[in-house]
């Protein structure tokens, strides 16, 4: 198996994640080091992780074949068009970048150097997703209901950007995705400011071509922690639990049970529970990057698909905004 020499560019929590995985993944990668500009930072995850640290980013990617940018959003453009200038694939965190114009530029540039892009949207990796995605590969979904709520906490998200870009983006890439790619007729955003001087709470519906569509909610004011999705096929419905880690699949069964006695019965639906194993979604995201890399096909979360959960969102946003003047 060919073993791809990576980097990471970004020391953070995800950029140590990162470092912590590929090195663990000996067979796929030979790990050449980090960078960050904080060379304090990257001087203390080097040694704890056993890693090289550089001192300038030209130099780790003078040595890479790819690397993982995992620093700032604000930073994406930036950095990706560096790496993409010295000729290196990436998986550049979500969202791709702040703004959809900057996300078309990065994938366009590594586009027109004939370089291989995929976007870090983790959610496509929960094994609940993976599950899901079985499940629903031989049936036509008519309506998906998300909700993504989490408790209000100032220190540990984001706060300067609205929670359509923090939370709901996840949503709208997975619907797009189990909706199997169908074009989307409208848009629609709604939300409040409650914490914040930016949308906490917003509600969306996508409207999809064939008449199917997705209602989705996400808050970061919430009283409770929430991952869920109800999906509704022609021939059953689906709940799906991410914290649980389970799905429920309803079916209409319409059985009667023993007719030639009295006391015959009608069953009118089955239930089946799966319960998910569990599986670092992380490792599964830096499996399929080698996959990408090492074979003919493009990453399923590409430039293109980074480029449409942001200008998606940035939709959403402006209606819920123009919904509050």
């Amino acid at each position: 198996m060919n073993k791809i020499r990576i980097g990471v560019i970004g020391t953070g929590n995800m950029g140590r994640n990162h470092v912590r995985v590929a090195k663990n993944l000996q067979d796929l990668y030979e790990f050449v080091g980090i960078y960050d500009k904080n060379k304090e930072q990257a001087d203390r995850i080097a040694k704890a992780n056993s890693v090289t640290a550089f001192d300038e980013l030209d130099q780790m990617l003078d040595l890479v074949d790819a690397v993982v940018v995992a620093v700032p959003s604000s930073l994406h453009k930036e950095i990706g068009l560096q790496v993409a200038e010295h000729g290196v694939h990436a998986l550049i965190e979500k969202p791709l970048a702040t703004v959809s114009s900057d996300a078309r530029l990065l994938a366009d540039a590594f586009t027109g150097k004939g370089l291989k892009l995929m976007v870090g949207h983790i959610e496509r990796f929960n094994p609940v997703i993976l599950e899901l995605n079985k499940v629903l590969q031989d049936k036509t979904v008519f309506h998906i209901e998300g909700h993504r709520f989490s408790p209000f906490s100032g220190s540990g998200r984001i706060t300067d950007t609205s929670v359509v870009e923090d939370l709901m983006i996840h949503d709208v890439d997975l619907v797009c995705h189990l909706m199997k790619d169908r074009k989307i007729r409208s848009v629609t955003g709604a939300g409040e400011h409650v914490q914040t001087p930016n949308l906490d709470f917003a509600t969306s519906m996508l409207v999809f071509e064939g008449g199917a569509h997705a209602t989705l909610s996400a808050s970061r004011v919430s009283q409770t922690k929430e991952r869920s999705y109800y999906i509704h096929a022609t021939d059953c419905s689906i709940y799906a639990d991410l914290l649980a880690r389970t799905l429920t699949i309803s079916t209409n069964a319409n059985l009667v049970i023993d007719t030639s006695q009295a006391n015959s019965y009608m069953q009118e639906g089955a239930v089946q529970k799966i319960y998910v194993p569990i599986q670092e979604p992380l490792q599964s995201e830096l499996i399929e990057f080698h996959h990408v890399l090492t074979g003919d096909h493009a990453a399923a979360v590409d430039g293109a698909v980074g480029v449409r959960a942001i200008e998606i969102c940035e939709e959403i946003v402006q209606k819920a905004e123009g919904g509050l003047k």
